[in-house]
């Protein structure tokens, strides 16, 4: 049997649409992001986006999946790099956490669900999913500093995730200070001197 392809016109339709509820979300937070307003946003009929998302928190979920698209692999000379000192690939890793928090359609995200976590299942899915996406970006640099003796060998990825994600949201959302790349630098080597053998 033939695979089926999608429509061109409704891949399209239905990127305006995710595309239109990221900026609804970015610029008036969650409850911004409804039918209509997607609707007159995308310049689509309401019954377009009903057809594609007939609840609200679907429509506010893939508003939520499209604003935080997973960590880009290190390129190939970080990756060298990080052979012989792992720090590279760990820098690498939290810059570009630093600056999707600094991004200000990241921030609207995080913060949404973050506060959605707390009530909602689909929230927590979310959640979870970005949380698995930094702590797996993280894993191998991680390993390589631990079996080059750079970290103790009880700290796991989920560990330096927790010390140096944390004082990252806590600069930027908290104290609310851009995440410049010598802020980021100066908590992994935080966390590489908390954690040495």
């Amino acid at each position: 049997m033939p695979e089926e392809r999608a429509d061109p016109r409704q891949v399209r339709s239905r990127e305006a649409m995710v595309a239109a509820a990221t900026e609804l979300l970015t610029q008036g937070g969650l409850e911004a992001v409804s039918h209509q307003a997607v609707a007159t946003r995308a310049g689509v009929g309401r019954a377009t986006v009903y057809r594609h998302w007939p609840d609200l928190l679907g429509l506010r979920l893939a508003a939520l999946q499209a604003g935080m698209p997973p960590l880009s692999s290190a390129p190939e000379d970080v990756r060298a790099a990080s052979i012989a000192e792992p720090r590279a690939e760990l820098v690498h890793y939290l810059r570009q956490l630093g600056e999707r928090l600094d991004d200000a359609q990241a921030g609207a995200v995080l913060a949404a669900v973050l506060g959605g976590a707390q009530h909602d299942g689909g929230m927590q899915h979310l959640r979870q999913t970005l949380l698995t996406q930094i702590v797996d970006a993280l894993r191998p640099a991680v390993a390589a500093a631990v079996e080059r003796g750079r970290l103790r060998v009880d700290v796991t990825a989920e560990t330096f995730a927790m010390t140096t994600v944390g004082p990252l949201v806590y600069q930027r959302f908290l104290v609310g200070s851009p995440l410049g790349p010598d802020t980021v630098d100066s908590v992994v080597d935080a966390a590489l001197r908390a954690w040495a053998p």
